[in-house]
């Protein structure tokens, strides 16, 4: 049985930037893949169905989730568990967060990765599948809890905004049993188990063991800046 992944996408399938990595993903896949997004976000999910299609794509599904209860409609989940190749992508993440977590449809995608597939986040989604999940609110970045389908990592898309990688080291910083993976745009990253592999752009992974927050900032931590090709060691997923 092939091995199965996460993968973590910054990039909109519509401008194009991944789409030699998408290819490769849909190929592994067979051609075959399911969309999982909200409701809201039914337009843009067609429009990547169409770009997508160009790379390959044969049969493209989309489950499109309004109300938490669909989340543990058994058939809903048998579906997506069945999927080789799952793409998650939401607008607002506390609001997606809610309407997943704890459900059939999160036992689903860990299925989906158990059994050789790969479940794949796009853009602010892509920082869901850690054990702390970022998002904006009035201005600042925000921690809480994620879906804690990638364990022992916090995980943050466009790192390089202002606030955004002081917001990744605090985390990482309060909480050592934690490594922060920080994201660049346009960047392509794949998590099989034990391993990280940069496929496109940029990671900067941020290991806290021994470093100290002290209010104004964090002393002692070990950062690693990781760009295309390279390859690191992970926390057990």
């Amino acid at each position: 049985m092939r091995q199965g992944y996460f993968a973590l996408l910054t990039a909109d399938p519509l401008r194009g930037a991944l789409n030699r990595v998408e290819a490769r993903l849909i190929e592994e896949a067979r051609g075959e893949a399911l969309f999982l997004i909200p409701y809201a976000l039914r337009d843009l999910a067609e429009a990547w169905r169409l770009v997508y299609r160009d790379l390959g794509l044969r049969r493209g599904r989309v489950v499109y989730l309004r109300r938490r209860e669909e989340a543990f409609d058994p058939e809903v989940a048998r579906r997506v568990a069945g999927s080789p190749l799952v793409i998650l992508a939401a607008e607002s993440l506390p609001e997606f967060l809610d309407l997943i977590r704890n459900s059939l449809l999160l036992q689903a995608l860990a299925e989906v990765y158990r059994q050789g597939g790969g479940v794949v986040a796009v853009g602010e989604a892509a920082g869901l599948l850690g054990e702390a999940a970022f998002y904006a609110l009035e201005g600042e970045v925000r921690a809480g809890f994620g879906l804690a389908l990638l364990r022992g990592l916090a995980l943050l898309p466009r790192v390089e905004e202002r606030g955004r990688f002081l917001a990744l080291s605090r985390l990482v910083a309060d909480n050592p049993d934690l490594v922060g993976l920080g994201l660049l745009e346009n960047t392509a990253l794949r998590l099989l188990r034990g391993l990280g592999e940069v496929w496109a752009g940029g990671v900067t992974l941020v290991d806290a063991g021994g470093a100290e927050y002290t209010g104004r900032g964090v002393r002692g931590l070990r950062v690693d800046v990781l760009s295309t090709g390279e390859r690191f060691p992970l926390p057990s997923l």
